[in-house]
Parts: C-alpha cells; structure tokens; sequence
C-alpha cells in the first residue's frame, strides 16, 4: 500500500509539473511570420517602417525582411499600429488565410493588408526592474603625408533605468599626435541623474568634469539641476530636452580660477532608419554663463551609426566644441571620425 501511495503522488506531481511546464511555455510564444516561399521566422517582432519588418531571433539575431516578401505574420503581444489614415492599438495579431493580410484582434476582428501598415511597434512598458543599456566605440586614425597623423578616440556610454529613476553615466578620451607632438590630451567624464515625476516630464541633476593635458583651461567643473521633458520614447528612437541652472567652475593652467553661474540647455535626437540599419543621433549643450568674458559655448555631435549586428557598428561622427569670448579668444574646433562600437 505504501508503494502504491508513493507512486500516485509521483505521477500527480510529475501532472502538475507537465501542466506548469504547458503554461509556462504559453506565455512564452514567440512572433512568427510567415514567408512568401514558404519559410518561417520566429522570434520577437520589433518594428514595421519604410517597408521592412525589423524581428530579433534567437539564432539568427536581428533580422530584416522586406515587407512584399511576408506572406502573413502573428503575435499575442499588444502592438501600435499606424496605417495611412489612423492609428490604433491591436490586442493581439492573427495570421490571415489570405496572402499579405493579417487579423487585427481588437475586440472585434479585422483584416488588414501587410501593405498599409506604415508602422508597427511595441508600445513603451512601464519599467519596474532594472533596464542596463549602453554603447561603446572607438576610432584610430593613422596617416602619414605632410605630417604624420595619429589620432585616438575612446567613448563609453550606459545608461540604468529603473522605475521613475534613470541613471546616466559617460567617459571619453582623446589623444593626437602631429609629427610625434601631442596635439590634443583630453579626458571628460559627466553623470546624470533624472527622476520622472511625471509621464513625460523628469528632473535632472547633471555633473561634469572635463581634464585638459595641453590647453590654458585645465579643469572645467560643472553641476546643474533642472527640468527636462521627454518628447518621445519608443523602438524607432527616442528625443528629449533639458534646462538647468547650475554652477560653471574652470581652472586655468597658471593657477587661475573662474567659476560663474550658467544656463544650459541640453538635447538629445536618436532616429533608426531603414528598419534600424541605420541611426541617426544629434546631442548637443549650449551654455550660457553669467559673466563677462564668456557669451556662450557649444558642445555638439552629429552621427551615423550602421548597425553591422545586434551588438556591433561603424560609426561616422562630427564634433564640435565652440566658446565664444568678449575678447576675441574664441574657440573653433571641429573633429571628423570614423570608428567600431559594441552595444549592449
């Protein structure tokens, strides 16, 4: 009798397990599209724009197909859609007996043909756990002509979210040479804090440091606080801006200080392309202190980010940092560069 009490609690607990395992694995479906030549991609569908259908496999990482090419597709995630005419919010999507058509599953069920379909994305989830993000790139640029030429470029950026707070860290380092002298020695780091008080609406707190190896200011300090708001968040790229009042403090190499308050106004534009071949990224800071000797400063930089993989880019990027002084001494510098980067 013992015997047969352990192997009826066995096999209810092997049922149980079975039943956990067939729930568990439901939830987990993957997106599947359906191709023209009878294939068929699984995986987690990201975005539908420009006629390309962005999907990430496990497998095969980020793939890209063309949206004539898809013969039907399905999804049980709830998705943005946005046709020539309206935009709505599916519930789930089902795959069409009908080639280039899907089932839109919205309370009622509607057929849509795959064509109209200007975009297609996953609405922002509301962040409750840690979300890590970042990039890193670098750029080497040898030439030997007129004057021997070698430049080094190393930037870090990741950025922490989670729930109303959102961490920000940045470094970078530049180092040239021209005809074996050092022409440019340069380190900065800069941390953001922002609290989202509201939907869109956050409050920053922002600090600075900028290391010169070589140019008359040595050191430049910076802290602000103030609010920003966020136009847009989503898989296609997202565009903020901010304001802060703060505090502007440099150290020239001869043991002089300047320190002034400042106004700065801050922006940050990111836009994938070509279903996320490509991205387009523009930040900027202008500054504008309270004093005399300094009307205002830029520091900017526009880049075209290809997208080689899921982790890996080419990187094509322009800087420019400009200080426009009452005295004449401004500041023109503009730098061209090509460089590899990872992302995770």
């Amino acid at each position: 009798m013992a015997g047969a009490s352990r192997l009826g609690v066995n096999m209810l607990l092997r049922s149980w397990f079975f039943i956990l395992i067939c729930l568990f694995s439901g939830h987990s479906l993957a997106d599947t599209v359906w191709l023209d030549n009878g294939d068929r991609l699984s995986g987690r569908i990201e975005l539908i724009e420009g006629g390309r259908l962005v999907m990430a496999t496990e497998l095969a990482g980020t793939v890209t197909v063309s949206v004539s090419r898809i013969r039907t597709l399905e999804s049980d995630r709830g998705l943005l859609i946005k046709t020539h005419d309206h935009a709505e919010r599916a519930l789930s999507l089902r795959a069409s007996e009908t080639p280039g058509e899907v089932l839109l599953v919205n309370g009622a069920v509607q057929s849509l043909a795959l064509r109209d379909i200007r975009q297609l994305l996953e609405p922002r989830p509301l962040i409750e756990d840690w979300q890590w993000s970042g990039k890193a790139a670098a750029a080497l640029d040898v030439k030997q002509a007129d004057s021997d030429t070698r430049d080094l470029d190393i930037s870090v950026d990741t950025k922490a979210r989670h729930g109303d707070w959102r961490h920000e860290l940045g470094y970078e380092f530049e180092r040239d040479f021209r005809n074996e002298q050092k022409s440019r020695h340069v380190w900065e780091a800069e941390y953001d804090l922002s609290w989202f008080f509201a939907d869109k609406w956050f409050w920053q707190t922002s600090l600075g440091y900028r290391r010169d190896f070589l140019e008359e200011v040595a050191r430049r300090r910076q802290l602000g606080v103030g609010p920003g708001y966020e136009w847009w968040n989503n898989s296609l790229g997202h565009f903020e801006t901010a304001a802060r009042l703060g505090h502007l403090r440099l150290d020239r190499r001869d043991g002089s200080a300047w320190h002034a308050s400042a106004l700065a106004l801050e922006w940050d534009y990111r836009r994938f392309l070509f279903g996320k071949r490509f991205e387009l990224y523009h930040t900027a800071e202008t500054l504008i202190p309270d004093a005399s000797e300094i009307r205002w400063s830029v520091d900017a930089e526009l880049g075209l980010r290809y997208l080689l993989n899921s982790w890996a880019s080419l990187s094509l990027i322009a800087d420019w940092d400009y200080l426009n002084a009452t005295d004449g001494s401004d500041i023109n510098y503009r730098r061209y560069r090509l460089g590899m980067g990872i992302n995770w």
